[in-house]
């Protein structure tokens, strides 16, 4: 007895005759996109599709896609202190599938034990001169801008107080007394 179907060969009469085929209508061929960009407008006067489209073209679609001022040389400068950006964090842990290990390593391959130390400081200077700190920052500050969402009254008011950033280093202060 054969395992499968298809082991069985049918030697009967009906065999030799030619199988009929059913005629099968093939999917539609797909059109190319034509993108405005490459073609010339003969129109002069009107210019609305020439702004829309270097829009298009300019919009990033991946945080990683944008360049901050001073992100080439690891210059940027940061206006969210410590606890803002641990809350950033917490808050984006909650969200369904997030993977802290993958986020890590897409931020700048940052040591899971550095980030767990960043997260158990509190204070807003505590941390700073960990680099969870600064490339958490750098990737919160290129995501809000991606999404095209304004700056918070506390980055406004922190931008104004501290034109050149927080301090990325934590400075100890010896106090000498007699």
């Amino acid at each position: 007895m054969p395992k499968r179907k298809s082991d069985v060969i049918d030697l009967s009469e009906d065999a030799e005759e030619p199988e009929v085929t059913v005629a099968v209508s093939k999917p539609q061929k797909k059109k190319a996109r034509v993108s405005n960009a490459s073609q010339p407008s003969d129109d002069e006067g009107s210019h609305e599709s020439e702004p829309s489209s270097s829009r298009a073209a300019a919009k990033p679609k991946h945080w990683s896609d944008i360049t901050l001022k001073g992100d080439d040389e690891g210059d940027v400068p940061v206006y969210d202190d410590c606890n803002e950006v641990r809350r950033k964090i917490r808050l984006l842990q909650k969200t369904p599938g997030f993977k802290t290990t993958h986020w890590l390593a897409e931020i700048g391959g940052i040591n899971s034990n550095s980030f767990g130390r960043f997260m158990k400081l509190s204070g807003p200077n505590q941390g700073a001169s960990n680099g969870t700190y600064y490339a958490a920052y750098v990737y919160f500050e290129k995501k809000r801008i991606l999404e095209g969402k304004p700056k918070t009254k506390k980055r406004l008011q922190n931008e104004r107080e501290r034109p050149f950033g927080f301090p990325l280093e934590q400075r100890g202060m010896w106090v000498r007394s007699r």
